[in-house]
Parts: structure tokens; sequence; C-alpha cells
């Protein structure tokens, strides 16, 4: 049995393909710690890991990641820097915990900057995932910057890094070192095929596809009623930023019509009040279980949310895409590069343009056999199995090397040395 810790950030998307690799990792029986947020507490405890509560990242100058509302772009970008910023007030009694746990292996979101510092700290095998589309291009947080203040921070995130590192006596390394290292392996929940220029990754990126636990599927709500049948379209924006009334009221306006059945998804925050009345031909719930869904579809109409579009794809469905944020807009690019569907700008969107661009999305027989090939891919990447499987497998080899490495380096010259755990 080997003992891994999960690092995530706390957001679902980010969390959701993690859940069943816990899942099957403790089957094969693995014991697993998860380090989150309380508010996602019942989601990873389900999974059967133990949860641990994770610091939330706090105010740097005026920007706040830590409010109730989803981080925008700026606040992602700015997320290395609050990391490195916090680290030697955050990670001096996490990494005492962590190392407590006596961990075989550390699994961690690219994301975190966490993550990275306290595998290296400890000396502990560790594999990285990404839940979400991005360039091939390493993130920098180097010059040119865009401002002084940039600038600024760039110097004080190093000097806290400089700080942690010789505190445990390790030699520094820049913000920019970090953010760019790549561990031996990286699980990414995507075909290779839907990856920008997928083609150059090497092999320490291991793509394994959607990652979610295939349960039984749902009724469609809606009766077959008599003569045409209409299309049957679903509307998501996803867990994270869907509190927007004027995008559902538009999709009202879109689908008003007898030629269309339509399953709306809206989350928690938005007041169901400001969306009355509610067509007929419309079933409004604060959330449905997607995956159950997703077969009875015609057309999905998303945020572009990585983990949506994946498993949209596992399912046949083509998209319409509309983005908020530019890790959404480069999965709406790809989406619509690859002819999986179209891509709109939610700037310009119109009830005229939506409705069009669904309706020529679900009848497209070309698109339709292009989404039919990536579902093929889709499902035969090996989604949570064989990232487990893959976990397991690093996880011994690098045990195996590092007990040989401390058996060769006790025995030098004739003398016993100390070996570490």
């Amino acid at each position: 049995m080997a003992t891994f810790v999960f690092l995530n950030l706390p957001a679902r998307g980010h969390i959701n393909p993690t859940l069943p690799i816990v899942h099957e990792l403790v089957a094969r029986g693995n014991e697993v710690h998860y380090f989150n947020s309380e508010e996602h507490r019942r989601i990873v405890e389900a999974s059967g890991a133990r949860f641990h509560l994770l610091p939330a990242l706090e105010r740097l100058g005026n920007t706040e990641l830590s409010s109730s509302e989803p981080p925008g772009d700026k606040q992602i970008a700015l997320m290395p820097f609050v990391m490195a910023y916090q680290s030697t007030k955050v990670l001096p009694e996490l990494i005492e915990k962590i190392k407590g746990l006596k961990p075989d292996c550390l699994v961690y979101n690219t994301l975190s900057l966490w993550g990275r510092l306290i595998g290296q700290i400890l000396e502990v095998s560790a594999v990285a995932f990404r839940p979400f589309h991005a360039p091939r291009m390493h993130r920098s947080v180097t010059a040119p910057f865009a401002s002084d203040r940039l600038a600024r921070l760039a110097a004080g995130a190093d000097g806290e890094l400089e700080q942690l590192a010789r505190s445990f006596g390790r030699s520094p390394q820049t913000l920019q070192e970090l953010v760019a290292h790549i561990e031996e392996l990286t699980l990414i929940f995507m075909p290779r095929e839907f990856q920008t220029e997928g083609q150059f990754f090497d092999q320490r990126f291991l793509f394994v596809g959607p990652s979610f636990i295939e349960g039984p599927t749902e009724p469609w709500p809606f009766e077959k009623p008599e003569g045409s049948i209409p299309l049957r379209v679903y509307i998501s924006l996803g867990t994270l930023r869907n509190n927007d009334p004027e995008f559902y009221v538009t999709c009202f306006s879109a689908f008003d019509s007898s030629q269309w059945q339509v399953v709306m998804s809206v989350g928690e925050k938005v007041d169901l009040a400001s969306l009355t009345p509610i067509p007929d031909n419309f079933l409004v719930a604060r959330s449905v279980r997607q995956t159950a869904l997703l077969s009875n579809v015609d057309v999905f109409v998303t945020h572009g949310g990585l983990n949506s579009v994946m498993e949209s794809l596992y399912f046949g469905v083509p998209l319409v895409v509309v983005p908020g944020i530019r890790e959404q807009r480069l999965t709406a690019s790809r989406v619509q590069e690859l002819g999986l569907g179209v891509a709109l700008q939610p700037e310009t969107l119109t009830p005229e343009i939506l409705v069009t661009t669904a309706k020529n999305v679900a009848l497209d027989p070309e698109i339709q056999t292009r989404v039919k090939v990536m579902q093929s891919l889709t499902r035969t990447a090996g989604g949570f199995k064989r990232a487990a499987e893959a976990i397991i497998d690093f996880a011994s080899s690098t045990s195996d090397t590092l007990n040989s490495n401390r058996s060769r380096d006790s025995h030098v010259d004739g003398t016993i040395r100390c070996s570490t755990t």
C-alpha cells in the first residue's frame, strides 16, 4: 500500500477530474490524503480520501483572491505571485503536516506553486496534473513586465522564495524557475489530439482524456411530441461563473420555439425570480447530473470549461461555446479549429446568433462526423483508470530509485551513513 497526498485549488472544475482517480487509488488499497478548502470536504471524503484543510489565498495589494467572486484573468495571472508571497507564512506548517503523513508521492495541480515547493523541499516524488486547456509554452513571470508594480511583485516574490528555501537548507529558485518546472509525469485530461500543438509534448505528458465515472443515463425530461421531433439542447455555464441572468434570458429568447426542448442548469447563485417567465419548452434547474444527461442531447451550449467540453465529446455531442475567461477562450478556439462546434463571443451574443448557430451545429453532418472521431479518441484515452495506474507505477519506480540511491550512499569508503526519509 502506498500513501498519496493531493494538493489542489479550491474550484470544482479543478477538483472533479481528480476525484475518480482518488476513488480508484483507494479501491486498489492505497491511502490518499487530499488538501483543499472546507467547502469541498464532503465531495473529497466521498471519494475515499482523508480531508485536510488547505490555507486560503489572501489579498495581494488591492487584488482579492479569496473573495466570493470567482477569479478573473488578472487574478489567475497573479496567483503564482500570491502563493510565493504567502509561502514563508503558510508552507512551514503545511510541510511539517505532510511530512508526518510520510507520502510516497505528491499529486498536485500545475497551477499550485505550493505543490511544487513542497515536493522539492521534502524531496518526495511528485506527479502533476493539468485540468485546463493551455498553450504549449510555459507561463512567464519575468521581465518585461506590464507595469512597475508587477516588477516589484516579482522581485518581492523571489525574495520570499529565497527566504523559504534557505530556512529548509535548500538552494533558492526564482519564481520563473518554479513556474517553468515540469515533473517527470504530468497528467492532462484530454486526448493528445485535442491539445493545441499536442504533437510537441514529450513523454513526460500523459494524455488520459476526460476523468469521470460513467454512471447510468437519465431519461430526457420531456415527452416526445407528435409531428416533427424537436432538437434537444443542454445549456450550462459550469459551477463557478454561472451567475449570469442576462445570458439565460438570451437563451429563453433564442430557443422559445416548439423546434427546441431545453434543459438549462443555472447554479446556486442566480436569482430564479429574475428568470421568469420560463418558456414551457425549458426545464431550468440549479444543477443536473451532466454526464447522465448528455447522451440525450443534440447540441451543448457551454462556457467552455475543459471538463464540460470533454464530457460533451465523450458522448458525441457538438458544441456551441460562449467563453468567459482566457482558459475557456483557448478551449473554444480549439473546438472551432477542429470543427467540433462553434465559438461565440459573449459581448456580441444575440438570440438570433445563438439559435442560428446552435441549429447549424446540431444538424451539420461534417461536424457530426468530426465529433464522432473525437468521441472515439476520448473514450480510448484511458481516463481515471489510466491516470491511477500511471501514478501508482510512477510512485513505485521512483521509490525503487530512491531506495537504491540511499543504499548506495550509505556505504562509501567503508563508512555507514544515515539515510534520510
